[in-house]
């Protein structure tokens, strides 16, 4: 192989090598979710008077997202199920609505992802989330759990996907 053709293969294999590297970087720091954000409860006694507050902008009017609720919890978790509300406040939106998570299945085992004694939950809200102008907002969530305090919830999400 001629020293010329050896360099022109080095320069080639180098340019595809960092085209490959731009390609991989880039794919990989694309935003899955438009928003996502989990807050930590206490574990041990999550209190029906505890509010977990996210703050959302709407960067633009007239969006179609699909939103979903997220729960971790420990498969010591005690009932097959959540209640939540959620209150969504801002830019002339002032509503709430109750809503169920199912953790368990009937044969005992838990719904969602499983990594050692903690499971997550993650469900699409059927009620769309009154957020269509642009503009801030502020989703508040507390448990509605009989039990008071509650155990084994370890952190609640919001999760938010343009469709």
């Amino acid at each position: 192989m001629s020293k010329s053709l050896y360099l022109q293969t080095t320069i080639f294999m180098r340019k595809l090598i960092y085209f490959y590297f731009i390609l991989v970087t880039f794919t990989a720091c694309e935003q899955k979710h438009f928003y996502s954000e989990y807050k930590t409860v206490d574990v041990k006694q999550w209190r029906s008077s505890d509010t977990l507050k996210y703050s959302i902008t709407s960067p633009s009017d007239n969006n179609n997202y699909q939103y979903s609720l997220s729960i971790r919890h420990q498969k010591t978790y005690e009932f097959s199920n959540l209640w939540l509300k959620v209150f969504v406040k801002g830019n002339g939106v002032d509503t709430s609505f109750r809503y169920e998570i199912p953790l368990f299945k009937n044969d005992g085992k838990p719904y969602g992802k499983n990594s050692g004694s903690l499971c997550t939950q993650t469900v699409p809200l059927k009620t769309n989330l009154p957020l269509y102008k642009k503009g801030s907002y502020q989703i508040s969530v507390v448990q509605l759990m009989r039990k008071d305090p509650l155990d084994g919830i370890e952190d609640v999400g919001i999760i938010i996907d343009k469709i």
